[in-house]
């Protein structure tokens, strides 16, 4: 059986849609979502600019150990509330716990800097819909 160029480029195509959404799913067993909250706009941002100016010493740390993703929001619907959220995602239980030391680490630093009240809440993926 022979294939003409119209039906092998559909088939290659279909392959490539295929495998990149499958690429670009979250491979997350284990996420972790904290907020951190901060008595002034101007702690929460000293906060984030001492994060951005430090994470290229962790990062490739949390890589190596399973981490694989971290992502930092402004939370922004809580009027009054100087609020960051933090998405953790790891490979598994075992990454997660690989990771806590470090994450302790830089916890502390935080709380050096300005007061700040964090909440963590932990998760085992269920479910995941790529909308995409």
């Amino acid at each position: 059986m022979r294939l003409g160029i119209e039906s092998f480029v559909k088939i290659f195509v279909q392959f490539l849609k295929t495998t990149l959404k499958e690429f670009m799913m979250s491979k997350a067993k284990l996420i972790n979502f904290s907020t951190a909250d901060f008595s002034s706009k101007a702690e929460m941002q000293m906060n984030f600019n001492n994060w951005t100016s430090n994470r290229e010493k962790h990062l490739p740390k949390l890589k190596s150990l399973g981490m694989l993703r971290f992502t930092v929001l402004r939370v922004w619907n809580k009027e009054g509330a100087f609020r960051l959220g933090y998405i953790f995602e790891y490979k598994d239980e075992e990454a997660y716990k690989k990771c806590q030391p470090i994450w302790q680490g830089i916890e502390g630093e935080i709380k050096n800097e300005a007061p700040v009240k964090i909440f963590a809440n932990r998760g085992i993926v269920l479910e995941d819909n790529d909308l995409t």
